[in-house]
């Protein structure tokens, strides 16, 4: 099997900012395997809050070039294995060679991967589409860019996040689910309930930092007093699956990134450890190219909520793969994840 590595700069149409950081670019590495003259794809993109860059996940995946070169795939789940003395804990190179091996597969079996799982493509949860911390003149310029979409994911984390939330109220009827990325304290995320609430946010992530779990508690405690019902998910708060039991104290669901947990081989595990820990959950992939994208939406049937519109915020073609109709996702008739890509590698 032949290895390819190709890094990426992916512009962004517009600035996206969310309260930890701006983004105008984001750096990217797709996996390209090949076999039989098929191609799979996967993809990672370097994340500063969990310490990954292109360059260490292109070392990490180069190192494995030896071993592939005589290895022929058969079956993703015997790849994770023979992969795993390598890769163990280097979870966004596992979940890029991870995907690329479910591409693959799934092309030369001529079949989409949530069909050979047996999986479902109806009555999927619709795609939010998110809008980032902005002036109100910018803000209303994403939304008459996407209008008509039933779930909005507002990013807040400024001093000004309930007059967002009012403002965009007055132009969309449509759901909002609310990103805070750990920017709020608890006094400020107890006197945002009851306007949330009014308001029509139906889902609030990461209100307070990644290891406040002691505020999690408290908020926990006081939004069944006042009788909000709001679902609150965590995010940053987990890094690894070992994490998630925690979480399930305070936290009423999981939003699972392929990046984090490795891939699509270990994310169904994940998933059913959530379920049964009475959890909700989650999915999104961050801003990516379709190919990322196009493995998350494998698992769109056994998720409550779901994002897959990073690459409507990309301003450069990289591949064709999923479609979001105002949030429908709808899938293409390639195999695989449904990649086919027609990027040119960064020189």
């Amino acid at each position: 099997m032949r290895l390819r590595l190709i890094r990426l700069d992916l512009p962004l149409k517009h600035i996206f900012t969310n309260y930890r950081r701006e983004i105008s670019t984001v750096r990217s590495l797709i996996v390209e395997l090949e076999q039989d003259g098929l191609r799979g794809h996967g993809e990672a993109c370097e994340d500063s809050f969990y310490g990954t860059t292109v360059e260490q996940i292109y070392s990490q995946l180069d190192s494995l070039r030896d071993r592939l070169e005589y290895y022929a795939l058969a079956d993703p789940l015997a790849f994770w294995r023979f992969l795993q003395p390598q890769l163990d804990g280097k979870t966004f190179a596992q979940c890029a060679i991870d995907c690329a091996a479910h591409d693959l597969w799934g092309k030369m079996k001529g079949k989409p991967i949530w069909k050979i799982w047996g999986l479902r493509r109806e009555n999927l949860p619709l795609s939010s589409y998110s809008i980032g911390i902005d002036s109100f003149e910018r803000i209303a310029n994403r939304l008459a860019d996407k209008p008509n979409w039933s779930v909005y994911r507002i990013k807040l984390g400024s001093s000004r996040d309930l007059e967002t939330l009012k403002f965009l109220r007055e132009k969309t009827t449509a759901d909002f689910y609310v990103d805070v990325n750990g920017g709020w304290t608890l006094e400020k995320t107890l006197g945002m309930l009851k306007p949330m609430q009014d308001l029509g946010v139906k889902l609030l992530e990461q209100p307070l930092p990644p290891h406040d779990f002691e505020g999690m508690a408290k908020l926990k405690k006081e939004m069944k007093k006042k009788n909000i019902g709001i679902p609150v998910f965590a995010d940053e708060s987990w890094k690894t699956a070992d994490d998630i039991e925690k979480c399930a104290t305070v936290f009423d669901g999981i939003n699972v990134k392929l990046l984090k947990c490795g891939g699509l081989t270990p994310v169904r595990p994940l998933i059913e450890k959530i379920r049964k820990l009475g959890l909700k959950v989650a999915a999104a992939n961050t801003v990516e190219s379709p190919i990322g994208a196009a493995a998350t939406a494998q698992i769109a049937s056994l998720v409550d909520y779901i994002g897959l519109d990073g690459p409507l915020q990309i301003d450069k073609k990289v591949g064709h793969s999923i479609r979001l109709d105002k949030g429908h996702i709808r899938y293409p008739d390639e195999g695989g994840t449904g990649v086919r890509a027609v990027f040119r590698e960064k020189p």
